[in-house]
């Protein structure tokens, strides 16, 4: 898929939850006024009751889908849009934190520009160790990796030592799974 076909539906997709945040936004005050002032609303009227429900779900379901287009790394980029500092994108299903802030932009992908990003690792998952190139990609505590057919944990932030070598006991420690 093109950027220009990504870009056309994450437009249409992107107008179509605006119309509907806009048409819920308008009428849900009314509707939650309306609903606090009646004790029995349900018993009383189970339609409207049932409309409230499905119109809450609808806007709920919006602002999911809006939040994932924000939060989608290509879309940021085609709209040259800004990133801010501590914000989390997904670029290629991987979550990376915004380092720098920056206008989004091609070239510049968060798999090859480790100034601008940081890939924020799912701590369920035990990944194998990379050496770093700098305080941008270096572990944190308490981050465990596979090194040499071993689990280690760091022991300081921004580790870049690699686990196991001489000299990097209080920094490294083995651990089990």
């Amino acid at each position: 898929m093109t950027n220009e076909e990504i870009l056309e539906q994450l437009n249409e997709r992107y107008s179509q939850l605006l119309s509907i945040r806009a048409a819920m936004t308008e009428i849900l005050p009314a509707v939650v006024d309306y609903v606090a002032g009646l004790a029995n609303f349900k018993k009383a009227f189970p339609e409207l009751a049932e409309s409230y429900a499905t119109a809450k779900s609808a806007l709920e379901a919006a602002d999911e889908a809006m939040a994932e287009i924000k939060a989608n790394w290509v879309a940021r980029a085609i709209g040259n849009e800004w990133c801010a500092p501590g914000e989390q994108l997904v670029y290629e299903d991987v979550t990376y934190e915004v380092i720098q802030g920056h206008n989004a932009q091609f070239g510049w992908e968060p798999d090859i520009t480790p100034a601008l990003f940081r890939r924020v690792s799912d701590p369920s998952v035990i990944e194998d160790w990379v050496q770093p190139t700098g305080a941008h990609d270096a572990y944190a505590k308490g981050v465990k990796v596979r090194h040499i057919g071993k689990v280690w944990e760091s022991l300081i932030d921004n580790n870049v030592w690699e686990p196991g070598a001489v000299g990097t006991e209080a920094l490294w420690k083995e651990v089990d799974e």
